[in-house]
Protein backbone atom coordinates (compact mmCIF):
# COMPACT_ATOMS: atom_id res chain seq x y z
CA UNK A 1 0.00 0.00 0.00
CA UNK A 2 2.75 2.17 0.87
CA UNK A 3 4.86 1.63 -2.63
CA UNK A 4 1.41 2.62 -4.45
CA UNK A 5 0.84 5.71 -2.72
CA UNK A 6 4.54 6.80 -3.54
CA UNK A 7 4.30 5.55 -6.78
CA UNK A 8 1.10 7.49 -7.19
CA UNK A 9 2.72 10.92 -5.83
CA UNK A 10 6.07 10.59 -7.66
CA UNK A 11 3.91 10.45 -10.85
CA UNK A 12 1.40 13.21 -10.22
CA UNK A 13 4.77 15.68 -9.26
CA UNK A 14 6.19 14.35 -12.47
CA UNK A 15 2.68 14.81 -14.85
CA UNK A 16 2.80 17.92 -12.67
CA UNK A 17 6.16 18.61 -13.56
CA UNK A 18 5.92 17.59 -17.29
CA UNK A 19 3.05 20.70 -18.05
CA UNK A 20 5.19 23.21 -17.43
CA UNK A 21 4.27 26.63 -18.03
CA UNK A 22 0.58 25.62 -18.17
CA UNK A 23 1.24 24.27 -14.44
CA UNK A 24 2.52 27.13 -13.10
CA UNK A 25 0.01 29.19 -14.68
CA UNK A 26 -3.09 27.25 -12.86
CA UNK A 27 -0.82 27.76 -9.65
CA UNK A 28 -0.97 31.45 -9.62
CA UNK A 29 -4.63 31.65 -10.92
CA UNK A 30 -5.61 29.69 -8.07
CA UNK A 31 -4.15 31.93 -5.72
CA UNK A 32 -5.83 34.42 -6.42
CA UNK A 33 -8.99 33.54 -4.47
CA UNK A 34 -6.77 31.84 -1.68
CA UNK A 35 -5.52 34.91 -1.40
CA UNK A 36 -8.61 36.84 -1.04
CA UNK A 37 -10.00 34.30 1.48
CA UNK A 38 -6.92 35.16 3.59
CA UNK A 39 -7.20 38.89 3.37
CA UNK A 40 -10.96 38.39 4.12
CA UNK A 41 -10.04 36.77 7.42
CA UNK A 42 -6.67 38.73 7.81
CA UNK A 43 -8.07 42.50 7.39
CA UNK A 44 -11.34 41.35 9.46
CA UNK A 45 -10.16 43.62 12.26
CA UNK A 46 -9.71 46.47 9.60
CA UNK A 47 -12.97 45.80 8.26
CA UNK A 48 -14.43 45.64 11.35
CA UNK A 49 -12.72 49.04 12.29
CA UNK A 50 -13.90 51.19 9.43
CA UNK A 51 -17.40 49.76 9.96
CA UNK A 52 -17.51 50.54 13.22
CA UNK A 53 -16.66 54.08 12.20
CA UNK A 54 -19.66 54.16 9.16
CA UNK A 55 -21.70 53.06 11.59
CA UNK A 56 -20.82 55.89 14.20
CA UNK A 57 -22.46 58.38 12.11
CA UNK A 58 -25.37 56.47 11.79
CA UNK A 59 -26.82 58.57 14.73
CA UNK A 60 -29.64 60.12 16.48
CA UNK A 61 -30.07 63.08 19.08
CA UNK A 62 -32.63 64.02 21.12
CA UNK A 63 -33.07 67.58 22.05
CA UNK A 64 -34.98 68.60 25.37
CA UNK A 65 -36.77 71.63 26.26
CA UNK A 66 -35.36 74.61 28.06
CA UNK A 67 -37.05 73.60 31.23
CA UNK A 68 -36.34 69.88 31.59
CA UNK A 69 -33.96 68.97 34.71
CA UNK A 70 -30.24 67.28 34.31
CA UNK A 71 -32.13 64.60 36.32
CA UNK A 72 -34.78 63.32 34.27
CA UNK A 73 -32.25 63.72 31.31
CA UNK A 74 -30.12 61.17 32.88
CA UNK A 75 -32.83 58.54 33.93
CA UNK A 76 -34.26 59.20 30.27
CA UNK A 77 -30.40 58.11 29.13
CA UNK A 78 -30.14 55.28 31.33
CA UNK A 79 -33.65 53.95 29.64
CA UNK A 80 -32.51 53.97 26.33
CA UNK A 81 -28.87 52.22 27.28
CA UNK A 82 -30.91 49.44 28.66
CA UNK A 83 -32.61 49.17 24.84
CA UNK A 84 -30.82 45.81 23.25
CA UNK A 85 -28.58 46.20 20.72
CA UNK A 86 -27.73 50.03 21.44
CA UNK A 87 -24.56 50.95 21.48
CA UNK A 88 -23.98 54.52 22.92
CA UNK A 89 -26.08 57.75 24.32
CA UNK A 90 -23.55 59.99 24.87
CA UNK A 91 -24.94 63.57 27.13
CA UNK A 92 -24.84 66.65 25.83
CA UNK A 93 -25.20 69.66 28.24
CA UNK A 94 -25.97 73.35 27.26
CA UNK A 95 -22.63 74.54 27.99
CA UNK A 96 -20.94 71.23 26.14
CA UNK A 97 -22.70 72.50 23.16
CA UNK A 98 -22.16 75.80 23.08
CA UNK A 99 -18.02 74.89 24.32
CA UNK A 100 -18.18 72.33 20.88
CA UNK A 101 -19.93 74.68 18.76
CA UNK A 102 -17.45 77.77 19.69
CA UNK A 103 -14.27 75.40 19.23
CA UNK A 104 -15.40 73.77 15.99
CA UNK A 105 -16.29 77.25 14.39
CA UNK A 106 -13.98 79.65 16.05
CA UNK A 107 -12.35 80.80 13.05
CA UNK A 108 -15.36 81.87 11.46
CA UNK A 109 -16.15 85.18 12.60
CA UNK A 110 -19.27 85.61 11.08
CA UNK A 111 -20.43 82.77 13.27
CA UNK A 112 -18.62 83.78 16.48
CA UNK A 113 -20.25 87.45 15.84
CA UNK A 114 -23.57 85.90 15.54
CA UNK A 115 -23.00 83.93 18.33
CA UNK A 116 -22.12 87.24 20.87
CA UNK A 117 -25.35 88.62 19.44
CA UNK A 118 -27.82 86.08 21.08
CA UNK A 119 -26.31 87.01 24.29
CA UNK A 120 -26.82 83.77 26.08
CA UNK A 121 -26.64 79.90 25.19
CA UNK A 122 -29.29 79.08 22.19
CA UNK A 123 -28.22 75.63 22.48
CA UNK A 124 -30.60 72.52 24.25
CA UNK A 125 -29.35 69.82 25.84
CA UNK A 126 -29.45 66.54 23.61
CA UNK A 127 -28.60 62.95 23.97
CA UNK A 128 -26.77 61.35 20.70
CA UNK A 129 -27.41 57.87 20.53
CA UNK A 130 -25.99 55.38 18.15
CA UNK A 131 -27.46 51.63 17.51
CA UNK A 132 -26.40 48.80 16.08
CA UNK A 133 -29.47 48.74 13.75
CA UNK A 134 -32.33 50.31 12.10
CA UNK A 135 -34.95 47.90 14.42
CA UNK A 136 -33.14 50.25 17.26
CA UNK A 137 -33.32 53.30 16.31
CA UNK A 138 -37.18 52.55 15.24
CA UNK A 139 -37.54 51.57 19.12
CA UNK A 140 -35.92 54.34 20.43
CA UNK A 141 -37.81 56.92 18.58
CA UNK A 142 -41.10 55.14 19.65
CA UNK A 143 -40.11 55.14 23.36
CA UNK A 144 -38.98 59.00 23.06
CA UNK A 145 -42.84 59.37 21.24
CA UNK A 146 -44.39 58.27 24.80
CA UNK A 147 -46.71 60.84 26.34
CA UNK A 148 -44.62 60.87 29.83
CA UNK A 149 -41.41 62.99 27.71
CA UNK A 150 -43.28 64.62 25.47
CA UNK A 151 -43.33 67.55 28.01
CA UNK A 152 -39.73 67.16 28.37
CA UNK A 153 -38.57 66.38 24.42
CA UNK A 154 -38.55 69.19 21.67
CA UNK A 155 -37.38 67.38 18.97
CA UNK A 156 -35.61 64.08 17.92
CA UNK A 157 -34.28 64.42 14.48
CA UNK A 158 -35.02 60.72 13.42
CA UNK A 159 -37.11 60.89 10.38
CA UNK A 160 -34.73 63.86 9.56
CA UNK A 161 -31.58 61.43 9.40
CA UNK A 162 -33.52 58.34 8.87
CA UNK A 163 -32.94 57.64 5.12
CA UNK A 164 -29.14 58.22 5.63
CA UNK A 165 -28.73 56.02 8.39
CA UNK A 166 -31.02 53.12 5.96
CA UNK A 167 -28.02 53.59 3.48
CA UNK A 168 -24.86 53.32 5.72
CA UNK A 169 -26.25 50.27 7.27
CA UNK A 170 -26.63 49.13 3.76
CA UNK A 171 -23.18 49.55 2.66
CA UNK A 172 -22.06 48.03 5.76
CA UNK A 173 -23.94 45.09 5.17
CA UNK A 174 -23.15 44.79 1.74
CA UNK A 175 -19.26 44.75 2.28
CA UNK A 176 -19.44 42.31 3.91
CA UNK A 177 -21.16 40.09 2.14
CA UNK A 178 -18.81 41.49 -0.75
CA UNK A 179 -15.89 39.46 0.00
CA UNK A 180 -17.24 36.50 0.32
CA UNK A 181 -19.23 36.70 -2.87
CA UNK A 182 -16.38 37.34 -4.75
CA UNK A 183 -14.10 34.69 -3.46
CA UNK A 184 -16.75 32.34 -4.31
CA UNK A 185 -16.38 33.73 -7.90
CA UNK A 186 -13.06 33.61 -8.04
CA UNK A 187 -12.91 29.83 -6.45
CA UNK A 188 -15.35 29.05 -8.74
CA UNK A 189 -13.19 30.30 -11.70
CA UNK A 190 -10.25 28.28 -10.21
CA UNK A 191 -11.96 25.07 -10.13
CA UNK A 192 -12.78 25.52 -13.82
CA UNK A 193 -9.31 26.41 -14.65
CA UNK A 194 -8.14 23.55 -12.90
CA UNK A 195 -10.77 21.58 -14.06
CA UNK A 196 -9.81 22.02 -17.93
CA UNK A 197 -5.55 21.23 -16.73
CA UNK A 198 -6.24 18.09 -15.65
CA UNK A 199 -8.60 17.50 -18.71
CA UNK A 200 -6.26 18.66 -21.14
CA UNK A 201 -3.36 16.99 -19.13
CA UNK A 202 -6.19 13.44 -19.55
CA UNK A 203 -6.34 13.63 -23.11
CA UNK A 204 -2.43 14.46 -23.90
CA UNK A 205 -1.58 11.71 -22.28
CA UNK A 206 -4.02 8.92 -23.30
CA UNK A 207 -1.93 6.51 -24.99
CA UNK A 208 0.03 6.69 -21.64
CA UNK A 209 -3.08 5.91 -19.30
CA UNK A 210 -3.68 3.21 -22.19
CA UNK A 211 -0.40 1.68 -21.75
CA UNK A 212 -1.23 1.55 -17.80
CA UNK A 213 -4.26 -0.12 -18.35
CA UNK A 214 -2.98 -2.65 -20.66
CA UNK A 215 -0.13 -3.77 -17.81
CA UNK A 216 -2.53 -3.74 -15.53
CA UNK A 217 -2.19 -0.26 -13.36
CA UNK A 218 -5.20 0.12 -11.28
CA UNK A 219 -8.76 2.61 -11.73
CA UNK A 220 -6.62 3.80 -8.00
CA UNK A 221 -3.56 4.61 -9.28
CA UNK A 222 -4.64 5.98 -12.71
CA UNK A 223 -6.97 8.38 -11.22
CA UNK A 224 -4.60 8.78 -8.15
CA UNK A 225 -1.66 10.33 -10.22
CA UNK A 226 -4.36 13.24 -11.33
CA UNK A 227 -5.74 13.56 -7.87
CA UNK A 228 -2.11 14.29 -6.33
CA UNK A 229 -1.56 16.27 -9.19
CA UNK A 230 -4.41 18.68 -8.39
CA UNK A 231 -3.53 18.59 -4.73
CA UNK A 232 -0.24 19.60 -5.14
CA UNK A 233 -1.52 22.58 -7.33
CA UNK A 234 -3.38 23.96 -4.65
CA UNK A 235 -0.38 23.09 -1.88
CA UNK A 236 2.16 24.96 -4.03
CA UNK A 237 -0.88 28.06 -4.37
CA UNK A 238 -1.36 28.03 -0.86
CA UNK A 239 2.79 28.21 0.22
CA UNK A 240 3.34 31.51 -2.48
CA UNK A 241 -0.07 33.27 -1.02
CA UNK A 242 1.40 32.80 2.31
CA UNK A 243 4.65 34.16 1.36
CA UNK A 244 3.17 37.36 -0.26
CA UNK A 245 0.47 37.55 2.95
CA UNK A 246 3.24 38.11 4.85
CA UNK A 247 5.10 40.04 2.75
CA UNK A 248 2.39 42.40 2.10
CA UNK A 249 1.55 42.71 5.67
CA UNK A 250 4.99 43.79 6.83
CA UNK A 251 4.81 46.06 3.88
CA UNK A 252 1.99 47.86 4.62
CA UNK A 253 1.88 47.55 8.79
CA UNK A 254 3.14 50.87 9.11
CA UNK A 255 0.80 53.34 7.24
CA UNK A 256 -1.73 51.19 8.52
CA UNK A 257 -1.04 51.89 11.84
CA UNK A 258 -0.81 55.82 11.30
CA UNK A 259 -4.49 55.63 9.75
CA UNK A 260 -6.02 53.61 12.30
CA UNK A 261 -4.29 53.55 15.31
CA UNK A 262 -4.42 50.69 17.34
CA UNK A 263 -4.73 47.87 14.12
CA UNK A 264 -1.37 45.92 13.44
CA UNK A 265 -1.32 43.65 10.23
CA UNK A 266 1.85 42.38 10.99
CA UNK A 267 0.96 41.24 14.62
CA UNK A 268 -2.55 40.32 13.50
CA UNK A 269 -0.62 37.88 10.87
CA UNK A 270 1.55 36.77 13.70
CA UNK A 271 -0.95 36.09 15.99
CA UNK A 272 -2.98 33.92 13.57
CA UNK A 273 -0.30 32.55 11.40
CA UNK A 274 -0.97 28.80 12.23
CA UNK A 275 -4.61 29.44 11.85
CA UNK A 276 -3.67 31.38 8.20
CA UNK A 277 -1.80 28.97 6.89
CA UNK A 278 -4.32 26.46 7.48
CA UNK A 279 -7.08 28.33 5.94
CA UNK A 280 -4.51 28.55 3.35
CA UNK A 281 -3.77 25.32 2.68
CA UNK A 282 -7.32 23.70 3.35
CA UNK A 283 -8.94 26.15 0.28
CA UNK A 284 -5.85 25.46 -2.25
CA UNK A 285 -6.22 21.88 -1.58
CA UNK A 286 -10.31 21.67 -1.96
CA UNK A 287 -9.99 23.85 -4.92
CA UNK A 288 -7.34 21.42 -6.49
CA UNK A 289 -8.89 18.17 -5.01
CA UNK A 290 -13.02 18.68 -6.11
CA UNK A 291 -11.33 20.17 -9.43
CA UNK A 292 -9.43 16.96 -9.88
CA UNK A 293 -12.29 14.68 -9.09
CA UNK A 294 -14.70 16.85 -11.83
CA UNK A 295 -12.28 15.74 -14.24
CA UNK A 296 -11.31 12.44 -13.47
CA UNK A 297 -14.69 11.16 -12.96
CA UNK A 298 -15.71 12.62 -16.68
CA UNK A 299 -12.91 12.22 -18.56
CA UNK A 300 -11.14 8.67 -17.09
CA UNK A 301 -13.52 6.05 -17.78
CA UNK A 302 -11.61 3.30 -15.55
Amino acid sequence: MFTLLKRIIGLGWQNLVRDGGIAVANIFIMMIPIFLVSSIFLLKDVSRYMIDALQAKADISVYFNENTNEDDILRIKQAIVAIPQVNEVKYVSKDQALADFTERHKDSATLMESLQQVNGNPFLASLNITAKGMSEYDQVAQFLNQDQYKAMVNKVNYNEKKSVIEKIFFLTAGASKAGLILAGILGFVSILVTFNTIRMAIINRKKEIAIQRLVGASRVFIRGQFFVEGLIFGLLAAIFCFLITAGVCWYANSSLEALMPGLSLWNNLMASVGTMFLLQFATGTVLGIISSMIATTRYLKA
